[in-house]
């Protein structure tokens, strides 16, 4: 199995994250330029630029029907953009700093934004309204992930720590033992695991509910970026500091395929709707789309 290049996309400056749209048509990239593209997967056509950000873009995510787009930025917000406009239509605010990393949970319904101000802000995505405020982490954090149905949470931060969140009752547990400071976290689609990048390279695999890590897997020849699972569990995608996509196997941990995707740090991944293609994003200024073959 490999990943052979479709499309090579660009922004003026660094991206630092990407998502597909419900429907795998549309591609969506957050970047350090202040603005966000749409893209037209299949040509590689640039369909409109999102602006008004006061600052870099460092997460963006689809709502279920495709309509909306979400996107936090350093400038401390949380947009919400109408797809077929390219404009934005509601503006969420309230962290007291910049914001560094951005979730949102499979449903569609719920946002996580992780803060310079230590905290993370969970809120509703349709109307912004603040869901949580979960608070504990001793520096900033630098990524979140939420589960399928937003009552669960993890971040990672510059403290060094995981941290495992019940969102109602604003209450965590620390996990210990991980790989330096987590730049990046997912969940599994049946909530039941957490992934976390760590500082070496590492990926590590951790069991919710007890916090025991069952499983590591080694490659990435330093910090590891980004994460993405498929919808169906079985496939995950890493970007890293050493600017390479891999892509693995699950459960078995198996590596399928390694590619020179950039020539720097490959800051976001995503795996299409369907699961054959991948999309990755670079501070080298540039978007690549892989077909899986």
């Amino acid at each position: 199995m490999k990943l052979e290049l479709l499309h090579t996309l660009k922004h003026p400056n660094s991206v630092y994250a990407v998502a597909y749209s419900p429907d795998g048509k549309q591609l969506a990239t957050a970047s350090l330029d202040n603005s966000l593209k749409l893209w037209d997967v299949a040509t590689g056509k640039e369909l409109a630029r999102l602006t008004g950000n006061g600052d870099g873009v460092c997460g963006c995510a689809f709502s279920a029907d495709g309509k909306k787009l979400y996107s936090a930025s350093l400038d401390r917000s949380v947009k919400v953009w109408d797809v077929a406009a390219a404009a934005a239509e509601a503006t969420y605010t309230g962290h007291g700093g910049y914001i560094e990393s951005f979730g949102i949970s499979a449903d569609r319904t719920t946002i996580a934004t992780g803060s310079h101000d230590k905290s993370i802000r969970v809120l509703t995505a349709e109307n912004g309204a603040l869901v949580a405020t979960l608070s504990g982490h001793a520096d900033a954090v630098f990524s979140v992930a939420l589960s399928s149905d937003g009552k669960q949470c993890i971040s990672g931060s510059n403290d060094g720590t995981l941290r495992l969140w019940d969102v109602a009752k604003a209450s965590s547990r620390t996990l210990t033992g991980n790989d330096g400071v987590p730049q990046a976290v997912c969940f599994s689609p049946d909530n039941k695991t957490v992934i976390s990048g760590g500082n070496s390279g590492l990926i590590e695999f951790w069991n919710f509910a007890s916090g025991e890590r069952f499983q590591t897997l080694e490659g990435h020849a330093s910090p590891v970026k980004s994460l993405a699972i498929a919808r169906d569990g079985q496939l995950l995608v890493s970007g890293g500091h050493d600017a390479t996509v891999r892509l693995w196997e699950l459960p078995s941990g198996k590596l399928l395929a390694t590619t020179e995707a950039h020539k720097n740090n490959v800051y976001g991944v995503a795996i299409s709707p369907n699961g054959k293609q991948v999309a990755s994003a670079s501070f080298d200024r540039t978007i690549k789309i892989w077909a899986i073959v």
